[in-house]
């Protein structure tokens, strides 16, 4: 089992992550789509990858082929976005599409004051128009692969049931909540 982080850059700068404290949001460069293609070759009983790791993977040129590329490779993968980017180039489409095993869609807030003061340099409209859209194809198609993962902090603690509210209008099948600690 591998994590393998293909870009570490967000458009966001949500309040409980270590990417908002990086110079524009950004670490490192992205992981060139060879050397990605590399490490997995070179890797004996692989059978398991979190394609995501510090930012949006959809920010990656490539990311789309890597899920691909992991895919062919009957490696069971999985990924979290933030539902920003799923508009463009059809990327809603295009992930359901590539066989991904599971994506964590990362949703805090059930109110746009709440969300977009959670995520910082988010759009709640786009956001929950993206996810509707990506699980409406899902759906369409009768893949389970979508959950909308919230992460449970002092900002949105008041809106649990608000927050299963707007994923089942959204058509999450799967909504987990996960405590902040940090």
């Amino acid at each position: 089992i591998l994590d393998i982080e293909p870009n570490a850059r967000c458009n966001f700068r949500c309040t409980m992550c270590q990417v908002s404290e990086w110079d524009k949001g950004k670490r490192a460069d992205d992981l060139d789509f060879d050397d990605f293609k590399a490490l997995i070759d070179e890797q004996y009983g692989l059978v398991e990858v979190k394609l995501q790791g510090m930012g949006e993977p959809l920010m990656h040129k490539q990311f789309i082929q890597m899920l691909h590329y992991l895919v062919e490779k009957s490696i069971w993968v999985r990924t979290t976005v933030n539902g920003s980017l799923l508009h463009i180039r059809n990327n809603h489409q295009r992930l359901i599409d590539s066989g991904v095993n599971e994506i964590q869609l990362s949703f805090d807030g059930a109110t746009k004051e709440v969300f977009e003061g959670i995520r910082v340099k988010s759009n709640f409209d786009r956001v929950v128009e993206n996810l509707t859209k990506l699980n409406d194809y899902a759906n369409q198609k009768d893949v389970l692969v979508t959950r909308m993962w919230s992460v449970i902090q002092e900002a949105n603690v008041h809106q649990l049931e608000q927050l299963y509210e707007i994923g089942k209008q959204m058509g999450f099948r799967r909504i987990t909540f996960s405590d902040g600690l940090g």
